[in-house]
């Protein structure tokens, strides 16, 4: 896979990317991208950004045969990064959101080792991908299909322990765990575009209409900017969820 474009920008849509909960990290094998991880830190949960970065970059590098441990050692990783000693003298209702833990979502897209036309998807909550064809039409989103599933009851991936287990618990983790392999054999040409929520979701109203489609593919060719000018018009006219947005393009 070949990195196209890429854009983010904030919930208050200034310069500073240290409050943005979104995260998009590419690994390459040689000049090529193998996988890519998308995570959108639950705004409401505590630290929501320490956990999507911790989360995505344990996913990126460990195999996807053992998604438990993955998880959990990122996990882990994130109750060191708060020892509760550190709450002492915080205000009650900052303790009270530690405990509650933090919660992203998840999209991981994976090369085939032996087949580069096919992509092995993995997804959890509501960070989406689509498939384009070569005139930029999209023909099919994952897991989500229309804006009426997104939710603010969304299912994420949670730092609690009650969180990891309903994860990965036999009765509740095909609610969790969205998986679908794409073949792209027969395309002549193939794009992917991954986006957090508030894209996603703006993206699955304007589908069909080619000009809201193309005014939105000219702002993420161009520059930062450009998108940001494009997130500012469309919330002002509240056509689109005022939260951090990320959108990548990706060709096979």
């Amino acid at each position: 896979m070949k990195l196209l474009w890429h854009q983010t920008v904030t919930k208050v849509l200034d310069d500073s990317v240290t409050r943005n909960e979104d995260i998009f990290l590419p690994i390459c094998k040689g000049k090529k991208i193998s996988r890519i991880v998308m995570c959108d830190g639950a705004t409401a949960s505590y630290s929501a950004q320490t956990w999507a970065q911790l989360l995505a970059k344990k996913l990126l590098c460990q195999p996807i045969d053992n998604l438990r441990l993955t998880v959990s050692a990122a996990a882990k990783e994130y109750e060191e990064c708060f020892p509760f000693t550190s709450l002492i003298g915080k205000d009650h209702s900052i303790i009270e959101a530690f405990k509650r833990g933090s919660s992203s979502t998840l999209l991981l897209l994976e090369q085939d080792a032996e087949n580069s036309s096919i992509i092995h998807v993995t997804a959890v909550g509501d960070t989406c991908m689509f498939v384009l064809n070569e005139s930029m039409t999209i023909l099919e989103s994952f897991p989500l299909q229309c804006p009426s599933e997104f939710s603010t009851n969304a299912f994420l991936i949670s730092t609690t322990y009650h969180g990891l287990k309903d994860l990965f618990s036999e009765e509740l983790s095909s609610y969790y765990w969205k998986r679908k392999v794409f073949d792209f054999s027969s395309f002549q040409q193939v794009r992917i575009l991954c986006a957090t929520d508030a894209i996603a979701q703006w993206i699955m109203k304007y589908k069909n209409e080619p000009n809201e489609l193309n005014r939105f593919f000219k702002a993420i060719k161009r520059n930062k900017n450009d998108f940001k000018r494009f997130i500012r018009f469309e919330r002002a006219q509240n056509r689109i969820v005022e939260d951090d947005s990320t959108v990548a393009v990706l060709e096979l």
